[in-house]
């Protein structure tokens, strides 16, 4: 007996070493499949949240790539867990929807045995993500932050023009007024708060550099401004009787980067320590308990991360096995869930740890233990054939829950029977009926995957052809220009590659809609849609993978309006300031409410909002610069309004004249005062800021600072709404469609286009309207915005009440 034992032995472990092969084989493809589509989708994330630094400081292609390159690390640590628990789910799915795990557990191989393979896997994937953690992890970081800083620095030191205000530093306005072309510095230097507050304090230099400086522990990283010859002016706005002006040779001032440009953070520095490091951090008592509490969690999460791997082999077996009969989207399902569930438990640990409410090891390794043990009862349960849930809650969801559900489902069957049988009297007397879809839960099938491929085949070609269309057009009227002010051709191939992302955003709706049309065109050209409808398939259903894509493009077009645009809309004005051969008169800054203008007359002007139509300029401020770039005047008014030629009325306010750090003469303006100023009033409409260059949170903030102020601007308010309706336009635009395209028949795609140039032309026209309504006021700048979206939704509604499905 002891030799067939023996014997047996031998040939079970050649069967177990295959079927360790098998399963691995079976895993590492779709591992591979979900390491991809979660690196990939989280690279996306990093270029769009760079994507303003990217676009505001032109960095080449080959920098993105690199910036990109180095992000990878970061990125991989966190994707080869969630990849590894996709993987698993994925292929033991597939082995028990096929029954083969069925037929290995009736040979008498136990799930143990089966994790082996996995434990190996998971084991080797440990090992990397150690690696990545310890070695990797730190030099990728630091690279990317001083590539960061290096970008953000050469916006200082190289691309910032003289006589361009630049305000993409947290808080503050650097105005340059000349580079010499021998000197790797800056000749006259004015530095100021962006938005002037109550306590204002202004430096002007005659000399100046910028410099990157590393993190200090606890510190973000920044730019030291190293100033020579300068004079500092402090004063309170409002009580302008105490006024200190301070004279010195050298001052280094700390510019942080604003939040739109990813600044570098305390964590992001700590992320680029090694292990040593990290614990001299953990050891140091002059540090804040914060840092030092920062210091403990990263030290455990080098570990904690990789550990992942261990814990998501096991838990992936047993859950595996459950879903049989979910396909590779029940899997990807699955995986998220569990993703997410350990992700939320690690964020609220992480931030009780930097608190100090709960040690670090625990907040840390929490999640970990957590999924430890439920692989462990899970594995065990299903090797012994039992429910995964407790006998208790299992017999509750058979015995109670189910009978209820099986009851709902019977009563909903008895309702669904009397509703078609009204249908039926009715159809007897009423020539219209609108028929309900059945929702089906399995999503995308066979002929959803079709109408998806078919539907963004067309998209690609209307989009591009649409894209070309309206380049080719701005570009018609631009060409005068260029030819005139002989633009180079790299200022010409940046501005249409910025103003691109702003064409597409505009033309997205209209792209839809002629998309919907052309594809249930061609279907129903090639007799598809009959086809399908001989099948019994409603029309309905047909149209919901294609509502879906709609759906998809429009939230593109959200994220595009909310982290790309503002950047390119900003470069593209800049670029068109070129074009035009204006670019030494005036350029804009990042956001409305950091008005600076330089005039030909060594003026700096800044202001908190311009009043068009009374001529009006709130909370001004001018200061006059001699040849050398000293400031010898500056004037503050509450309001200045134009009342004849170059003479504006001043008011609430104050002049004072300088002559070096000496205050010459200063005058309280208490009643209205005329002021000279020699530009005209278009001056300033013309450096207005487009609320296209903003996002939605800073022009929601300038909006309420225009408002505390007492200024209404409903132009505003319909541009701040229509941030967030342009973008469900798309989506409205394709359930109009669909009516229209299920009544084309066979009469083609080239039908459908030309209706869909005519709904089209409807909508801007609809849209031009009710926007006119929003920014006069005569209708809510809400209701203004979002009218056309619910009236074309009602229009698509009616029209498809007559659509026979």
């Amino acid at each position: 007996m002891s030799r067939f034992l023996a014997e047996g032995d031998i040939i079970a472990r050649p069967m177990l070493r295959l079927l360790d092969r098998y399963i691995l084989a079976e895993i590492v493809g779709p591992l591979i499949l979900g390491l991809l589509v979660y690196t990939f989708i989280l690279l996306i994330q990093v270029l769009f949240r760079s994507a303003e630094l990217i676009i505001g400081s032109g960095v080449a292609l080959g920098t993105v790539g690199q910036m990109l390159l180095l992000s990878l690390p970061h990125i991989l640590v966190m994707t080869i867990p969630m990849s590894m628990l996709f993987g698993i789910l994925i292929g033991v799915g597939r082995l028990s929807t096929d029954s083969e795990l069925v037929a290995i557990r009736a040979s008498g191989i136990s799930l143990f045995s089966l994790y082996r393979p996995i434990l190996l896997l998971s084991l080797l994937l440990f090992g990397i993500n150690v690696h990545l953690m310890l070695e990797v992890l730190p030099e990728g970081n630091k690279r990317l932050q001083e590539l960061r800083l290096a970008i953000m620095t050469q916006g200082l030191t190289e691309e910032i023009q003289p006589r361009v205000p630049h305000t993409g530093w947290q808080g503050k306005m650097l105005y340059i007024f000349e580079t010499p072309p021998a000197e790797d510095r800056w000749k006259g230097v004015f530095l100021a708060d962006a938005v002037p507050l109550a306590q204002s304090q202004v430096v002007v230099s005659e000399w100046g550099a910028a410099q990157s400086t590393d993190a200090a522990p606890g510190a973000a990283g920044q730019v030291r401004l190293e100033l020579d010859g300068s004079v500092s002016h402090t004063v309170n706005l409002d009580e302008p009787d105490d006024y200190q002006v301070l004279r010195q040779q050298e001052v280094q001032i700390a510019l942080s980067a604003a939040p739109q440009q990813a600044a570098t953070s305390v964590s992001k520095s700590i992320r680029e320590l090694r292990l040593s490091e990290l614990r001299r951090w953990q050891r140091d008592d002059n540090l804040p308990d914060t840092v030092r509490n920062l210091a403990s969690v990263e030290i455990h999460k080098r570990f904690s991360f990789p550990a992942a791997c261990l814990v998501f082999g096991l838990l992936g077996l047993p859950l595996g096995f459950v879903h049989a009969r979910g396909g590779r989207s029940a899997g990807f399902a699955l995986s998220i869930g569990v993703i997410l569930v350990y992700y939320v438990i690690f964020n609220t640990g992480e931030e009780a740890a930097r608190d100090g409410t709960v040690p670090a090891w625990l907040a840390v390794w929490l999640p970990n233990v957590l999924m430890f043990v439920a692989g462990v009862f899970l594995l065990a349960r299903r090797n012994r054939d039992k429910s995964l849930l407790l006998q208790g809650f299992d017999r509750w969801i058979q015995n109670s829950l189910w009978s209820r559900l099986l009851r709902v489902k019977s009563r909903r069957d008895r309702q669904r029977s009397q509703r078609r049988e009204r249908v039926q009297r009715a159809r007897r007397s009423a020539n219209l009926v609108l028929r309900l879809p059945e929702l089906r839960l399995r999503f995308p099938n066979a002929l959803d995957r079709y109408i998806l491929l078919a539907f963004f085949r067309v998209l690609f070609v209307a989009g591009f052809s649409g894209l070309s269309v309206f380049l080719i057009a701005d570009l018609t009227e631009n060409v005068e220009d260029i030819l005139e002010n002989d633009v180079p051709w790299s200022v010409i191939a940046d501005y249409y590659k910025y103003k691109s992302f702003s064409a597409a955003y505009e033309i997205a709706p209209i792209i839809v809609l002629v998309t919907t049309l052309t594809t249930f065109g061609l279907l129903s050209r090639s007799n598809e849609i009959t086809a399908a409808k001989a099948l019994g398939i409603s029309l309905y259903r047909m149209a919901f993978p294609v509502v879906l894509a709609a759906g998809l493009v429009a939230g593109l077009a959200g994220v595009l309006q909310s982290e790309v645009l503002p950047a390119a809309n900003s470069r593209v004005a800049e670029l068109k300031d070129v074009i035009k051969g204006r670019e030494s008169i005036q350029r804009r800054g990042q956001r409305a409410d950091r008005r600076w203008l330089y005039s030909k007359s060594r003026q700096l002007y800044n202001y908190r909002f311009y009043d068009a139509a009374r001529d009006e300029l709130q909370r001004l401020q001018i200061f006059k610069f001699d040849e050398q770039y000293r400031l010898v005047g500056r004037l503050f008014a509450e309001r200045a309004r134009h009342v004849e030629d170059q003479w504006w009325l001043v008011e609430d306010g104050w002049v004072r004249t300088f002559d070096g750090a000496e205050v010459t003469g200063y005058a309280v303006i208490d009643e209205p005062m005329k002021y000279r100023i020699e530009e005209a009033p278009d001056y300033f409409a013309g450096g207005l800021t487009s609320p296209d260059e903003m996002s939605y949170r800073e022009l929601r903030d300038y909006i309420d600072e225009l408002r505390s102020a007492g200024q209404d601007v409903p132009g505003l308010e319909v541009s701040l709404y229509n941030k967030v309706a342009y973008p469900v336009i798309s989506l409205v635009m394709a359930l109009v469609g669909l009516p229209f395209a299920f009544r084309l028949g066979r009469r083609g795609a080239l039908y459908g286009v030309g209706l869909s140039i005519i709904l089209g032309i409807v909508l801007m026209v609809v849209l031009g309207v009710f926007t006119a309504l929003g920014e006069t006021a005569i209708l809510p700048p809400a209701l203004a915005i979002w009218s056309p979206a619910v009236l074309f939704s009602i229009f698509s509604l009616y029209l498809f009440l007559g659509v026979r499905s």
